[in-house]
């Protein structure tokens, strides 16, 4: 029933009625949700994660009664055929890292296997591609609570219950008064409610708010970070990214030199380090553990503009 009276709520937009035009899509609480939602949907018992990943991936997989099994990715991303092949009758998960995955990459991914799931978790802005299946995730990109999308041609319906996400979205508040760092507890509070709440639809508070966001804003303004980054620091980068499937997540900087994280914390540049079990793992390789000893994803945020991206790389240069 509709209520009438009563405190004000937040006065949002409803500027976007359909993310993905064409395709059918079902709104989640989080990335690791939408590649579960996948696997029990399609009546899939084993997924293919690779190694390179976060471990929540495959928590959630095994939460939901899947076999997880594992690849690892060679210098230019793609899977490493373990020995013995893969199973077809599997669904296969290739991560879109950092968003820049090539339409190449695209299509011998879709060649090779009979069953495939994009990760574009780290690639919002990314588009499916028919008779595959996209995960996208909202809190990567825009400010949220929660939030994740699984796209395909025609998805089965779930009875799952719907998230709750108000009484940890502090620190999206908060974040705004005091600044990102200030924020940081409680957002960590927020993730460990999402680890908790377990497979749920998004709830109604990140729906509301994502329909108010000016995706092509934030797309444009994205590139024109990662673009203007790119430039200041495409020579000290191990790694030559090049975009051609919409605005990324971050700009993923490679350089063999200790320090150059710790220093740009130390200037309120916060970067994280992804997957640090990935180093002492016996099944990860030399180039898995390289990415994450050196990987430094440095924020190409639509809040900030060029001279933002100049500053960084200023710092960087320092490091």
């Amino acid at each position: 029933m509709k209520e009438y009276g009563g405190p004000l709520p937040l006065e949002l937009k409803k500027l976007n009625t359909d993310f993905f035009p064409g395709f059918d899509y079902v709104a989640l609480n989080s990335g690791r949700s939408a590649i579960a939602y996948a696997a029990i949907s399609g009546g899939y018992k084993k997924v293919y994660i690779p190694y390179y990943t976060c471990k929540t991936v495959e928590a959630g997989l095994k939460d939901a009664g899947v076999e997880v099994l594992f690849y690892n990715i060679d210098k230019d991303f793609m899977p490493i055929t373990p020995e013995g092949g893969f199973d077809d009758t599997a669904l296969f998960v290739y991560t879109n890292y950092f968003g820049i995955m090539s339409h190449v990459q695209q299509v011998d991914i879709i060649a090779e296997h009979s069953h495939v799931l994009f990760d574009n978790t780290q690639g919002f802005f990314t588009e499916p591609i028919r008779g595959t299946l996209s995960a996208y995730s909202c809190r990567k990109f825009f400010g949220v609570p929660d939030g994740a999308f699984l796209v395909g041609d025609k998805l089965k319906r779930l009875d799952i219950p719907t998230g709750e996400s108000a009484a940890t979205a502090s620190f999206l508040l908060k974040a705004v008064e005091s600044g990102p760092d200030s924020s940081y507890e409680l957002s960590k509070e927020n993730e460990e409610h999402i680890n908790n709440e377990g497979l749920c639809v998004m709830s109604h508070l990140t729906e509301a708010l994502m329909n108010g966001i000016d995706l092509k804003s934030v797309n444009d303004r994205r590139i024109a970070n990662f673009n203007a980054i790119h430039e200041l620091l495409k020579d000290y980068n191990e790694l030559n990214p090049v975009l051609e499937n919409g605005a990324p997540m971050v700009y993923p900087l490679l350089v063999a030199k200790d320090g150059v994280r710790e220093h740009l914390v130390e200037n309120k540049i916060f970067v994280p380090r992804w997957w640090r079990w990935i180093v002492e793992s016996d099944k990860t390789n030399e180039f898995e553990k390289h990415l994450s000893k050196y990987l430094v994803p440095i924020p190409i945020t639509q809040t900030y503009d060029e001279n933002d991206m100049k500053y960084i790389a200023d710092v960087v240069k320092q490091s």
